[in-house]
């Protein structure tokens, strides 16, 4: 019998898996099954990226109903549907005989995995179980995007050369299903089923923001929900495109594909410290600081990219992108908990996905567009640092600390 006050660490653990299966086989690995696909079916680089676009896509329609059904059903079994319907995408690419196939599938099925293994549900678990220590429980889940990242991407290439790519997404789906397990057993939807209350510091329960926003459109109305839209749309919009172009990048410029492997596993290994530090960070000072903090790093790293680099660079750069890229997920969360309160983050974040939908559906295949037209990626990276730039100065248009302002309804 575990004591309730382990109880938090364990979901923590729960929410940790879920992301690293969900970044780790959708997000870090599109570019790793990009080259198997391109050899095979061999599309325009435009075309090469439309999975990503179709995921995101498809994640548009799912996000508004996922958040809604987060916070009425149970989210413990929504988190194991999600691990299933990514095996079964996962079975579904190894089957595939046309490219058109690919998007179909990364948008019908993993898109599900996309949305749901991801920040909505992991963060929805974290921020009903914690307010004291929250941006550092946020990070340390959130730094399993990292370690997904760090293990799917080299995984899937390895696999690829031993038994194929087909044979091999498909020993990749097995592993997905088995994260079923765990999730199943271990997750817990609310505190108050193991006995355990979340506290203020000093022991107080904890104060909330959530009758101040208790309606949907007291949180449209709200222009930090706009704010905070906006920058993160840049943010994610930037990097989604740079993942899942990387490794053709890094082929253009005469770089290995085992190099290419490399960069992502040096993304993810270096996030995991940005997980750890800008959560820490969350705690402890304004969350727009944070948020600056990480998009400045992920700007400066970028411009490693510019030109022809060489491999030197190139690791310089994805490392410098991991640490900043490393703090996206539990800044975002935080910041979202903090303005807008427990009981309504899925909802918030629910609302939010479809803002960051068109932005993080053009960016990818118009990276791959202005490659081909170009013959390098160099000006789509210059393109991102200009946005990067301006997200940064959009943040102070964010409120500070609206979460923090009680309400007499919430806190009686």
């Amino acid at each position: 019998m575990i004591p309730s006050r382990f109880w938090p660490w364990v979901q923590v653990g729960v929410a940790f898996l879920i992301q690293a299966t969900g970044a780790g086989a959708l997000s870090y690995s599109y570019s790793v099954i990009a080259v198997p696909l391109a050899e095979t079916f061999e599309p325009s680089r435009m075309v090469l990226m439309l999975g990503l676009t179709c995921m995101t896509l498809g994640a548009g329609f799912v996000s508004p109903m996922a958040g809604i059904a987060i916070d009425r059903l149970s989210l413990k079994l929504i988190m194991v549907a999600a691990i299933l319907m990514t095996a079964l995408g996962y079975v579904g690419l190894s089957l595939a005989a046309a490219m058109w196939q690919v998007p179909l599938i990364y948008g019908v099925l993993l898109s599900f995995g996309y949305v749901l293994l991801g920040p909505l549900c992991a963060s929805t678990l974290l921020t009903r179980w914690f307010h004291e220590n929250r941006g550092m429980a946020l990070g340390i889940a959130a730094a399993g995007t990292s370690f997904g990242g760090f293990l799917y991407p080299p995984l899937i290439q390895a696999l690829t050369e031993l038994v194929g790519w087909r044979e091999g997404l498909r020993w990749v789906a097995l592993c997905i299903a088995a994260t079923a397990l765990p999730v199943w057993l271990l997750a817990v939807d609310h505190p108050t089923r193991k006995g355990f209350e979340p506290t203020a510091d000093g022991g107080a329960q904890a104060p909330d923001a959530s009758g101040r926003f208790s309606s949907t459109y007291a949180i449209i109305r709200h222009r930090s929900f706009w704010m905070i839209a906006l920058v993160v749309t840049l943010m994610f919009g930037c990097f989604t495109a740079t993942m899942g172009n990387i490794v053709p990048f890094a082929l253009d410029v005469g770089a290995t594909r085992e190099q290419g492997a490399m960069m992502i596993s040096n993304i993810a290994l270096s996030a995991i410290a940005g997980t750890l530090f800008f959560g820490w960070l969350s705690d402890r000072f304004d969350v727009r600081l944070a948020l600056a903090g990480l998009i400045s790093i992920m700007a400066l790293a970028l411009t490693c990219f510019w030109g022809t680099p060489d491999f030197p660079r190139l690791a310089l750069g994805s490392l410098v992108l991991g640490l900043g890229s490393g703090g996206m997920l539990p800044v975002w969360s935080a910041l979202l908990g903090q303005v807008y309160g427990a009981l309504n983050y899925g909802r918030v974040m629910g609302l939010m996905s479809p803002i960051l939908l068109p932005f993080n559906l053009l960016t990818p295949p118009l990276t791959g567009w202005i490659r081909d037209v170009t013959g390098a990626y160099h000006w789509a990276f210059v393109a991102f640092v200009a946005l990067l730039c301006l997200a940064v100065l959009m943040i102070p248009l964010i409120e500070r600390s609206d979460g923090n302002r009680a309400v007499p309804a919430a806190a009686g």
